[in-house]
């Protein structure tokens, strides 16, 4: 009886000690899981913020550039919604609206033995594609074509231009493609609110033998 007694007793302190290690492991891996959640909670907090603070109906609306570029100002409560940049609670700005998406327009524009091409289209709301051909009469030929984009700060208002051909002021749209030092400023508008033709200024370096292009020294290119 004494044998069993003892037998029974020492089972029971066997069971007693699993039983402990099993409560010290379980506080082991909660205090491993509270230090791991405290890890990974700043970052989940800031990619949230970071969501919350620019809404994006549709990314492909605009070039990746635009949203890298606006993400990157830090600018808050932004929503972008087919052709509208929402800025928080009140104000809204429209895109600009010439040229028309998936429209194709051909400018061309003469100075003495300089003549240029310009052609683009307008591919989502920010971007356009462009070609720019220039020949100079018996000296030089210059083809370059790219992708140019609005600048994030376009809601601030338009550029002011001027027609060479008839001395009067427009509202343009400019849109940039710059790579290093190699650039090209390309202005789009109208003389009137019916935009029966389109008016377009080029300011452009890296023409190889031809002269860099700019407001002052060469005219408007106009609508075909």
């Amino acid at each position: 009886m004494k044998r069993l007694f003892e037998i029974i007793l020492l089972c029971s302190s066997l069971l007693s000690c699993q039983v402990l290690k099993q409560e010290e492991s379980n506080r082991s891996n909660s205090v491993q899981l509270d230090s791991a959640e405290q890890s990974v909670s700043p970052v989940a907090a800031k990619l949230e913020q970071e969501e919350e603070s620019i809404f994006v109906k549709d990314s492909a609306d605009y070039s990746a550039a635009f949203l890298k570029e606006l993400k990157a100002s830090g600018m808050k409560d932004l929503s972008l919604v087919d052709s509208f940049l929402i800025l928080g609670p009140r104000d809204t700005v429209s895109f600009p609206q010439i040229p028309k998406i998936s429209q194709m327009t051909v400018f061309t524009a003469r100075k003495g033995d300089l003549a240029i091409a310009l052609t683009v289209e307008r591919i989502n709301q920010t971007t356009i594609d462009y070609k720019v051909e220039m020949v100079e009469f018996g000296k030089a030929r210059h083809i370059s074509k790219g992708k140019a984009d609005l600048n994030i700060g376009f809601y601030f208002g338009a550029e002011t231009d001027e027609n060479t051909r008839t001395g009067t002021s427009y509202l343009s749209t400019q849109f940039i493609d710059q790579n290093d030092s190699c650039y090209t400023f390309i202005r789009i508008g109208s003389e009137d609110e019916s935009n029966r033709y389109l008016l377009g200024r080029l300011i452009k370096n890296c023409n190889g033998k031809i002269i860099d292009i700019g407001l002052d020294n060469f005219p408007t290119l106009i609508e075909k």
